[in-house]
């Protein structure tokens, strides 16, 4: 069978860059220079695992990975981690657990979504959200 990576990815990125009023978005491997004082996000994928479902012949092939969405405010003076909680919350709710995105080559679950731990990057302040997918082929 096909590695259906590259539609894995197709799928969650068009979600991702479906969700009104999301900032710039950093997509990986495309030259992107962040404005200090503009939030923007930046997605990225980490398949984690693909092999049969079961053994025998002809198995399904189970997928699982992260689509991490790491999210960037503006940081400095006196606002906090309000900026990017919110813009966090936007991104999970999006990709609420038992949600699903359905392609013409995958059907894509999303078994979880949730935000790590903050932390000032340079001139910004940075949340990651995690999303765990998980889909058969």
């Amino acid at each position: 069978m096909a590695d259906i990576t590259r539609d894995i990815r197709a799928a969650l990125e068009t979600k991702l860059n479906s969700i009104s009023d999301l900032p710039d978005v950093a997509w990986e491997n495309w030259n992107f220079d962040p404005k200090s004082n503009e939030s923007y996000v930046e997605p990225r994928l980490l398949p984690t695992r693909r092999e049969p479902s079961h053994t025998g012949s002809n198995p399904q092939i189970y997928y699982r990975g992260l689509f991490v969405v790491d999210c960037y405010v503006p940081s400095g003076g006196q606002v906090g981690p309000s900026g990017a909680d919110t813009l966090a919350e936007t991104i999970i709710n999006e990709f609420e657990a038992t949600t699903d995105i359905t392609t013409a080559n995958c059907n894509i679950h999303i078994r979880n979504a949730e935000r790590e731990q903050g932390r000032t990057n340079g001139s910004h302040y940075m949340v990651p959200v995690l999303i765990s997918w998980q889909t058969y082929q």
